[in-house]
């Protein structure tokens, strides 16, 4: 339970030599949220950073957990046993798990939890090899390649996206705490990583600070936006400063490594043709488009995007009524709504369970979505149905304004007119402060619709 620490890759290499399951926890959830997680999964030891001491004296009242170890540099006032104080009696002989096989699970990683409290993925050795192996053969990362972590370690992307395929190649890995978009600007312009990866969150808080336009990208081969969609302004920010900007789409249960535009093997020429694209399946990574009743579909044609190959989890912990939905007969179902072009790149529609019926007609809100964000007074929206007495459900766009800037519902309006189809154009449109988003950027439809889900504006 910390921020990105040093001490995480201690836990990752000491729970692959001795077959131990590493889970590392959101410590932004909050206690009761917690004390679920950690009865359901029972581990035996906490190691927590010690800003989170408040937290683990609640969690200590409501879990059953036999030892609690503070990470290093905590005060003496806190009674725990210490991190220093056990590595004190490290064994650095050579040491590995004679009875481990590649099935065995190796990390419990927990969805994004944007519909709800999060489920623990099961992720074995064999998946997070894979994974890696996915990244190095497919991006062709080696030694001399480089990445400043963004994403938080509790997540799949902190761990699968550059982390562990870097330190298998020989790479190295730039990690800090937590996230600054000023910070992370200065480790682009001064240690010169090659690959930068992050949620469309992070870069649009980096285009909106002065030192972007000084910072030196000259080291980066590429960057790639994963997580939420990327909207088209952000994208052609970068690309004016001739960074090769691509999105990629992944997620906990399938790798997260399974599809990304090949930026480095095409030219600029094509990126921005196929912008829209989270790009083509990676090295190891079986892909299908599927319709309700399991029969895959051809090019063009919308339904959902399935997963399977080496690199898929094993299941979710201690509920097998989800893993049953969501993991059949060795593919991964995503819930999402995609589409594939003859040149073989693949197209995010929409999520399933997020598409809304407007008098008869599916309506996908990213497709919306990505238009609200070429009016360049929008910072982020999200669209969401609502009911209607007459068409059953009609559209809500949920709009946050860049900072001075305004707008009124009559000029949202008249944008959309004549770039969309009637019914897809949202009936209600309502301004707040701030689009509500999880911890990687990604807004989070549920707690939207919780609060915003009312047909008036």
């Amino acid at each position: 339970m910390s921020r990105n620490r040093i001490e995480l890759f201690d836990a990752c290499y000491a729970a692959g030599k001795t077959g131990g399951v590493l889970v590392p926890y959101n410590a932004r959830l909050s206690v009761d949220e917690l004390a679920q997680l950690i009865n359901s999964e029972q581990p035996v030891v906490l190691f927590y950073e010690d800003i989170f001491a408040g937290a683990v004296a609640g969690l200590k009242q409501k879990t059953q957990v036999k030892k609690y170890i503070v990470l290093s540099g905590a005060g003496a006032e806190i009674k725990d046993l210490h991190y220093e104080e056990i590595m004190v009696g490290g064994d650095s002989s050579p040491r590995c798990c004679a009875g481990l096989s590649f099935d065995d699970t190796y990390f419990i990683i927990h969805t994004g939890g944007t519909t709800g409290l999060p489920k623990g993925g099961l992720i074995s050795h064999g998946a997070m090899l894979f994974n890696s192996m996915n990244e190095i053969v497919t991006w062709g990362i080696s030694h001399v390649d480089s990445a400043h972590l963004l994403l938080p370690l509790f997540h799949t992307g902190g761990w699968n996206l550059l982390t562990l395929p870097l330190l298998h190649a020989g790479g190295r890995l730039l990690i800090n705490k937590q996230f600054d978009p000023k910070q992370s600007l200065q480790v682009i312009n001064d240690e010169k990583p090659t690959f930068v990866f992050g949620a469309a969150t992070i870069f649009r808080m980096m285009i909106d600070l002065p030192e972007f336009a000084a910072t030196d990208f000259s080291s980066v081969k590429w960057i790639m936006a994963g997580a939420a969609p990327t909207p088209l302004n952000i994208m052609e920010k970068f690309w004016a400063r001739g960074i090769r900007f691509v999105l990629g789409y992944g997620m906990t249960e399938a790798g997260p490594n399974n599809l990304s535009v090949p930026a480095e093997f095409i030219d600029f020429e094509e990126i921005r043709a196929k912008y829209a694209s989270v790009g083509k399946p990676m090295y190891f990574t079986l892909a299908a488009i599927v319709d309700d009743a399991g029969n895959e579909l051809g090019d063009e044609e919308v339904g959902e995007l399935v997963w399977s190959g080496p690199q898929i989890f094993s299941g979710y912990w201690n509920n097998e009524a989800e893993t049953k939905k969501t993991l059949r007969d060795g593919w991964v179902y995503t819930g999402d709504m995609a589409r594939r072009d003859k040149d073989g790149y693949y197209y995010i529609v929409g999520r399933k369970k997020n598409m809304f019926i407007s008098g008869g007609e599916n309506v996908f809100p990213p497709e919306i979505e990505k238009i609200l964000y070429e009016l360049p007074e929008v910072y982020e929206a999200c669209v969401i149905g609502v009911p209607d007495d007459k068409w059953g459900e009609v559209g809500k766009a949920v709009i946050s304004l860049r900072p001075g800037k305004t707008l009124t519902k009559e000029q949202v309006l008249a944008f959309l007119g004549g770039k969309l189809a009637k019914y897809k154009i949202p009936r209600y449109i309502q301004f707040v402060e701030d689009v509500p988003k999880n911890n990687v950027g990604k807004i989070e439809n549920a707690r939207v619709i919780s609060l915003y889900g009312k047909p008036q504006d």
